[in-house]
């Protein structure tokens, strides 16, 4: 099946002409990307600096993963914090988290400033575990949260339980004691393999419309500092000691400076012409996931939530989230809808996906009705009406952390890239560390620095 309908998409409230690149032209810095992370980077660097940016988009504003994703909104890593500790030290991953928690502030921050009307849901969301090595990993990284004051998840084990037994005294004091059922009401589920909780900030908002808005405000509010080309994908970028030249169709941009704001699956080339080619090496360095995605309409109205669901004995799908929302598509009705996601494809050559052309596997439908009907006790009976299917390419850096920084080869680049799963607040703020970057500022060492 050749579907790919997403809510996100079919929401957004496009009333802009689309501007392609026309002559050639220069800017002090050019982004390339125009998702959430692009958007961002550019309102930042436009806030906090004089310079005058460029977006360049290969297709439309927010139209790729950013239009393409689950939206929910968390502030963890897809690597856990503590195999970060371990990789990169405990005083990097500590500042690395705090970096992420800040980002609620910067997306806050955003909204007000531009008076975006974008719906932004934020809340108490959950996630259910059924195994005791996932608690035990949880542990860990609440140990360190507690010791360094980091804003901690929490977590509750069912009482009836027999891994509570199982749990060593150091980690005494990093959870908390209830009934299965309770445990089960917050879960949204009456599927009892779920013996665990975990509690944290989360939040959902439709990251397309968002960008879509953030874009127009740029616009207006920086007329003589911003312009934006869609439908002008990028041939080559040509490093220099000082500068960049970048060649999209038959045109040539000029800027001081270029930030990659991608997924990593660029179909251009890099050339660097003051040091160390690494345009191979670059392009290979990020991995490509498929994520399917299903929505239904809900005549319920229930408040917005955030849940997912890890079961390890699920080899085929062990991992499914699922955001509930108000939905706007029927007039004057107050219906939710309940997006999930969970069916993973990894492939090698990111060469072969297309947003029009690849195919949505009827196993990933299937999988998710199932996964509904076991495990979310709200799900409709029989087979769900799914309104909107849908996926999205993610791009993985080998280590599972976002590269935010300058490319130690030649600083004229600096990326914000590489959304690993979980896009949304790492994007923000790596725009805002863009903007200190380009406005200047020393920066210390970061697990997000290019290496």
């Amino acid at each position: 099946m050749n579907i790919n309908n997403s809510p996100w998409i079919q929401q957004l409230k496009r009333t802009r002409p689309l501007d392609t690149i026309k002559e050639n032209t220069q800017a002090d810095v050019v982004i390339v990307g125009g998702g959430i992370a692009g958007v961002s980077t550019a309102y930042f660097i436009l806030k906090n600096t004089n310079r005058k940016v460029l977006l360049i988009e290969a297709g439309k504003i927010a139209h790729g993963a950013t239009g393409h994703n689950a939206g929910q909104i968390v502030s963890y890593f897809e690597k856990q914090l503590a195999g970060i500790a371990e990789e990169f030290g405990m005083d990097l991953a500590v500042e690395a988290q705090k970096d992420i928690n800040s980002a609620w502030e910067l997306l806050q921050g955003i909204c007000s400033d531009l008076k975006l009307q974008t719906p932004f849901y934020e809340f108490s969301g959950y996630a259910g575990i059924s195994d005791f090595d996932e608690i035990i990993t949880h542990l860990k990284n609440a140990t360190v949260s507690h010791k360094y004051g980091i804003n901690s998840e929490t977590l509750m084990i069912a009482e009836e339980s027999d891994v509570l037994s199982k749990i060593p005294k150091e980690y005494e004091g990093l959870y908390t004691i209830m009934p299965a059922k309770d445990i089960l009401e917050l879960l949204e589920t009456e599927n009892t393999i779920y013996v665990a909780a975990i509690s944290g900030r989360k939040g959902c908002m439709n990251s397309a419309s968002f960008s879509e808005e953030v874009v127009g405000s740029l616009l207006s509010n920086y007329p003589d500092r911003f312009s934006l080309f869609e439908e002008s994908p990028v041939k080559e970028i040509i490093l220099e000691k000082d500068s960049a030249v970048l060649k999209i169709k038959e045109y040539e941009v000029t800027a001081k400076r270029v930030v990659l704001c991608t997924n990593g699956f660029e179909k251009f080339t890099i050339t660097n012409n003051s040091g160390e080619s690494f345009d191979k090496r670059f392009h290979e360095n990020v991995t490509g996931t498929i994520g399917y995605m299903s929505a239904y309409v809900d005549e319920r109205d229930r408040s917005p939530v955030a849940i997912s669901y890890i079961d390890t004995n699920n080899i085929e799908d062990p991992y499914f989230y699922l955001t509930r929302r108000p939905y706007d598509g029927e007039e004057n009705q107050k219906h939710n809808l309940i997006c999930v996601g969970g069916p993973e494809l990894i492939i090698e050559d990111t060469n072969v996906y297309s947003k029009t052309e690849h195919d949505y596997p009827e196993k990933a439908i299937e999988n998710i009705d199932k996964f509904l009907h076991s495990s979310y006790k709200h799900s409709p009976e029989g087979n769900i009406d799914f309104k909107y299917k849908w996926h999205g390419l993610m791009g993985y850096t080998p280590n599972g952390v976002r590269l935010i920084g300058e490319e130690p080869r030649n600083t004229v680049l600096i990326y914000n890239l590489g959304c690993n799963g979980i896009g949304i607040l790492p994007s923000i703020f790596g725009g805002s560390k863009i903007s200190r970057i380009i406005k200047g500022e020393n920066m210390k060492p970061s697990i997000f620095d290019p290496r």
